[in-house]
């Protein structure tokens, strides 16, 4: 605050002085000269904190904001892929569940996601939890082969008594 204040009297002060010598310069040549010196005066007064620039601490605070916001990009993307996924875990889930109310039954599902080399989510694992038959497990099972790609070994089914 002090140096823009410093600056900000410079300016000032060469303003007076300029506006002085205009008032006090004969007409003809000498005013002409007179106002280029003052012109120049002037940009010199504006421009003089341009010369104490420290272009290095520039520099480095230039390279230490690119440094946050590429950590940053990096923690919103790991935040983002997070959230997919939890999104697609739980619709994977909902669905698995919607089937099995097609076929008359009820139950419980949850779904776990990996990310494919594309960054693509795709679910890996299933865990069934309700009353099923040996019958509906093996169809849920083809299901989930079939239309989530869930291989049969990594499906789990656990029983469960219905609840009152």
């Amino acid at each position: 605050m002090g140096a823009a204040r410093g600056w900000l009297l410079a300016v000032i002060a060469a303003s007076l002085l300029c506006a002085l010598a205009d008032a006090l310069m004969p007409q003809g040549a000498v005013k002409r000269v007179g106002k280029l010196v003052c012109g120049l005066v002037l940009i010199a007064a504006i421009l003089s904190p341009a010369a104490s620039l420290d272009l290095a601490e520039g520099r480095d605070w230039l390279e230490d904001y690119f440094a946050n916001l590429d950590s940053r990009t990096a923690e919103l993307k790991e935040t983002v892929n997070s959230q997919r996924k939890a999104i697609i875990e739980g619709e994977c889930g909902a669905y698995i569940v919607d089937k099995a109310e097609e076929f008359g039954w009820t139950c419980t599902a949850r779904v776990v996601c990996e990310p494919t080399e594309e960054g693509l989510y795709l679910p890996v694992r299933a865990e069934v939890s309700g009353p099923l038959t040996e019958e509906a497990r093996a169809r849920l099972c083809r299901v989930l082969a079939e239309d989530l790609g869930i291989p049969e070994e990594a499906q789990l089914y656990i029983e469960e008594e219905e609840m009152p």
